[in-house]
């Protein structure tokens, strides 16, 4: 991980939007595996409100293909101009690399990348329902 030469405004931004992020919704279907994630999109709204009430923002560039992986550098930045970035790879998959496959694994990095560095849990949209409510006294 990399980081501008002070941090501090960024941490402390970071810390309360952290605060006031909810979590990406799980709204996407993985039919190989049966099973639900969120996906970019719900990772980008959930962290887009606290993001812009606290001068922050992210970017991410992807990079040559290495060794069969996308390189993906993502940034997140302060309005101060402090900022932390951290470098990915993800394997191209499939038979042939070709745009299809290299955008597929690109779209995976942006999301796992973005979330990991802004702290973004996953939530399950219908877990409460599905497990009725929660009781705050033991069985």
């Amino acid at each position: 991980m990399n980081t501008s030469e002070s941090i501090n405004e960024l941490a402390a931004a970071l810390a309360v939007a952290q605060g006031r992020i909810a979590g990406a919704v799980k709204d996407s279907s993985n039919p190989h595996f049966r099973s639900q994630y969120s996906d970019l999109a719900s990772v980008i709204a959930a962290i887009r409100q606290p993001f812009a009430e606290h001068g922050l923002s992210y970017i991410q560039g992807p990079g040559q293909l290495i060794d069969g992986c996308v390189m993906l550098t993502t940034r997140i930045c302060h309005s101060s101009g402090q900022w932390v970035e951290t470098t990915t790879s993800v394997p191209v998959t499939g038979k042939l690399i070709n745009a299809q496959a290299y955008g597929s694994a690109l779209t995976y990095a942006r999301r796992y990348a973005l979330q990991a560095m802004a702290g973004v849990p996953s939530v399950d949209d219908d877990g409460n329902a599905a497990c009725g409510p929660v009781s705050d006294s033991p069985a």
